[in-house]
């Protein structure tokens, strides 16, 4: 990213394309740091994650981002195949908001069923749509040797042989902070409650926030609290009208066999972060940006930010800071591109 980090100092202004490549190579970098310390077969890490991984909300993401990268994509296929009874269904279809991350997932769902010798139910009878977009923009769309997963969610690429190089997440590793209580108590909201209540470090959290995290419906994690609570594990008071939780850290890292609550992995609001990532990725990868005008660009760019500015809030970036007009928003929104890969990098 070097190049990145030289705008609003020099006036330097890329061209869509550029930014694009920039932008495709750092998020691919990011995921691959991600999914090695996670089971994929990959290069050793740039250094160890601390932070608590969302496995459904990093797994979404990468099933855009990998379309620049198709090894990238089919080793978390692979993955996905050995470790998928880790994994939250119900989570990831949660998390797909728009018709692109719905076909994307159902697809991965269906090929990792088949490669394990099941098929995984339609929600609704389908025929195979008439015209198939690639699911790799970068190289020549196949016609012939079609996997039927992916093509009859309208999506063209060759038949995929699970590689067998995965291996499962390591379970007392910071990032597979989820997968670990996930065996402790079931791939549910329960587990969630609990990994937002133990990795934010706040005396108590609202169930408004602690719903966010979890990503399932608020009366689902009402009654996952409530279970908690009742089961003694998870405090209660009510402020204003409002119910606040909390957990005894220091209780929890001893049974996690921790040596103390500090030594309990970070929380890092990967939804908004990586939703945020992937609708700047995706407008960038339009064709005929470049043939835009300065202003028009700059305006449907403005407009793109505008759209996303919730989350980019709350992935730590002050949308409210970047007030150029015109052209000159160009640069800022490049400059929002890459604090947003900052904060999903971490600490260096």
């Amino acid at each position: 990213m070097r190049s990145l980090v030289r705008f609003g100092t020099l006036g330097f202004r890329m061209t869509a394309a550029e930014l694009r490549d920039e932008v495709v190579a750092a998020l691919l970098a990011l995921a691959w740091d991600q999914w090695s310390q996670l089971g994929v077969s990959a290069a050793a890490p740039a250094r160890r994650e601390e932070r608590a991984a969302d496995p459904e909300a990093l797994l979404l993401f990468t099933l855009e981002v990998g379309r620049n990268d198709p090894r990238l994509f089919d080793e978390v296929l692979d993955w996905l195949a050995l470790n998928e009874r880790l994994v939250s269904v119900h989570r990831l279809r949660n998390l797909s908001v728009d018709p692109t991350d719905r076909a994307l997932l159902e697809a991965a769902l269906e090929w990792s069923a088949a490669s394990r010798g099941r098929r995984r139910p339609a929600l609704e009878p389908r025929a195979l749509p008439a015209r198939l977009d690639p699911l790799f923009p970068t190289i020549p769309t196949p016609t012939e040797n079609l996997d039927e997963a992916f093509a009859q969610h309208g999506l063209a690429r060759t038949q995929l042989e699970s590689s067998g190089k995965s291996r499962a997440p390591s379970l007392h590793d910071p990032i597979g902070f989820a997968f670990r209580l996930r065996r402790l108590l079931g791939v549910g909201v329960r587990a969630e409650v609990i990994r937002t209540l133990l990795t934010i470090r706040a005396p108590r959290l609202s169930g408004k926030v602690i719903a966010a995290s979890a990503a399932f419906a608020q009366r689902n994690v009402r009654e996952g609290l409530s279970q908690l609570v009742e089961a003694g594990v998870v405090d209660v008071v009510e402020i204003s009208d409002d119910r606040y939780y909390s957990v005894h850290h220091t209780d929890w890292a001893s049974l996690l066999g921790m040596p103390a609550a500090p030594d309990l992995p970070f929380h890092h609001d990967w939804i908004p972060t990586y939703r945020a990532l992937t609708r700047i990725v995706r407008w960038l990868s339009q064709p005929g940006l470049d043939d835009l005008s300065p202003y028009l660009r700059s305006s449907q760019a403005r407009t793109l930010v505008d759209t996303i500015a919730a989350d980019l809030n709350y992935a730590g970036i002050p949308v409210a800071a970047y007030a150029a007009l015109g052209v000159d928003f160009w640069d800022e929104f490049a400059e929002i591109a890459v604090a947003t890969i900052r904060a999903a990098r971490g600490p260096r």
